[in-house]
């Protein structure tokens, strides 16, 4: 019995995967952008308990978006793995795009909603 070989028509793994992790670094820089365009000040009147708007949305990131970036990330990794060795589709970029876009848009709303 003679063992098949591997088909190389279909999407690479690797490939597949750094078109997923260019995804979540742009969502990552994203949020750094729009960090930078919030006010750091505090408002005069305001005394030591207030915090800015930019650390008050830090804190938001770190408490809040990073664990459902976490958590959207292993379902886009399981996604990924199951997209690239049950399917037949030839294009890593493709393969890495769907893998990785419908658990952002399910973390974005779930963020929107918190």
């Amino acid at each position: 019995m003679t063992l098949a070989p591997p088909r190389t028509d279909l999407a690479d793994r690797r490939s597949s995967l750094l078109v997923l992790a260019g995804w979540y670094v742009a969502v990552v820089a994203a949020f750094g952008l729009f960090l930078g365009t919030l006010s750091g000040s505090v408002p005069a009147d305001c005394g030591e308990v207030c915090d800015s708007e930019r650390s008050r949305t830090l804190l938001f990131g770190l408490y809040v978006a990073l664990p459902a970036l976490f958590l959207a990330l292993l379902v886009s990794l399981s996604t990924l793995a199951m997209l690239v060795s049950r399917t037949g589709i030839r294009s890593s970029a493709l393969v890495g795009t769907l893998a990785a876009v419908l658990p952002l848009l399910a973390c974005g709303l779930l963020v929107t909603i918190l």
